[in-house]
């Protein structure tokens, strides 16, 4: 492993240079009291892993982090600081570790190890486990096993789980670090809004790791943003919309696959806590799943097949309780099962959403249809 120091202490230097000359896997390429000078030398030669000082003049590990995540972004950085290793943890910033001064063998050791951990490859006769799944459409939850109940994602703050939520949502693509000030902490200075960030970011990848397991889910720090790359985990959205979007001609044969698949849309996207910035995907997959469930209904309705479709009629009002158009289908179907209760109770349902939702009564085509079955059957 190819290595380059920085720290502004020469005696601490020297001192950690030593101790990675003790060992046959290490090779130190270059050794420098200042980030600035070493910038050049660490873009050139690419190497495995940097050490470096935080506390620094000028350029202080932080910035120079910053910079080596651009200049080389396969470059592990290892911070050494004679200050609580507790403070540094609030920078949020991906860091391979921290090691508090004086450096000993044996904390470097454990560092080595780590680093090794992270590089090894995959053994070819490895069992593969199932992968996650992150569930967003409803509740915020992780399932991480198909046969064990998902758990109910709990965060410190409201602000660390929209900061998780937006991420999650603009997956796989780097957020620059002034759209998440933005629109997180719009009232807080650049200061202290860049701190709340570091802190949040921190504790999101303490929480993955403690729930989802080391390295299973990263947050990575690029270009003045992150990034969250999901890796192996699946998204419910994602892997719902793709199993509607295979789905065959609605048919007899394939009735049961269409049922399914519209049986697990299980609430609007981030619903629980109904992000405005997510609203517009939030409709988007609604109007998939409330298009294909209305032609389901209508398909039952087709082959007389009237309780299915009160099932599915019943879901989609759950979702959606002042469409009209569904307030009339149900009165129907109930009418043409011979149960005047329901089609009363259901003209009374829509006739009380209409007005508590939108201060109106039901259009002209529920009321004449309603007063006209009254006539006939009350």
């Amino acid at each position: 492993m190819r290595m380059i120091l920085v720290d502004d202490e020469y005696l601490a230097l020297s001192r950690l240079n030593k101790l990675l000359l003790e060992r046959e896997d290490c090779e130190v390429i270059g050794s420098f009291l200042a980030a600035e000078e070493a910038m050049d030398h660490i873009e050139r030669h690419q190497p495995e892993i940097v050490f470096m000082d935080v506390h620094m003049p000028g350029m202080n590990g932080i910035q120079a982090t910053e910079r080596i995540h651009e200049v080389s972004p396969g470059t592990e950085v290892i911070f050494t600081t004679a200050y609580n290793e507790h403070a540094l943890t609030a920078y949020g910033l991906e860091v391979l570790d921290y090691i508090m001064k004086p450096v000993t063998r044996d904390r470097l050791g454990k560092t080595m190890k780590m680093y090794q951990r992270r590089t090894m490859p995959a053994s070819p006769n490895s069992v593969e486990e199932p992968s996650m799944l992150i569930r967003c459409m409803g509740m915020l939850q992780l399932q991480l096993h198909p046969n064990e109940a998902p758990i109910h994602l709990k965060f410190r703050t409201t602000k660390i789980r929209e900061l998780f939520a937006y991420l999650l949502h603009h997956r796989n693509k780097s957020i620059k670090r002034d759209s998440l000030l933005e629109l997180l902490w719009p009232e807080l200075d650049e200061k202290r809004g860049i701190s709340n960030l570091h802190s949040g970011i921190h504790r999101l990848r303490s929480m993955m790791n403690e729930f989802m397991g080391e390295n299973k889910i990263s947050i990575r720090y690029q270009q003045f943003g992150y990034i969250l790359e999901t890796g192996d985990f699946r998204i419910d959205a994602e892997e719902w919309e793709s199993r509607l979007n295979q789905l065959s001609v609605l048919s007899s044969s394939t009735v049961a696959e269409h049922r399914k698949v519209s049986d697990q849309y299980e609430g609007r996207y981030f619903g629980e806590d109904d992000y405005a910035w997510a609203e517009l995907e939030r409709q988007r997959l609604h109007t998939l799943w409330l298009n294909h469930a209305m032609q389901l209904a209508q398909y039952y309705i087709g082959m007389g097949l009237d309780t299915e479709a009160l099932t599915v009629y019943h879901r989609i009002q759950q979702f959606d309780p002042i469409l009209e158009e569904v307030g009339l289908s149900l009165m129907k179907t109930y009418d043409r099962l011979g149960n005047k209760d329901p089609v009363v109770t259901q003209y009374n349902q829509l006739a009380a959403a209409l007005r508590q939702e939108a201060g109106i009564n039901p259009g002209l085509e529920v009321e004449l249809w309603y007063q006209q079955w009254k006539k006939s059957n009350l």
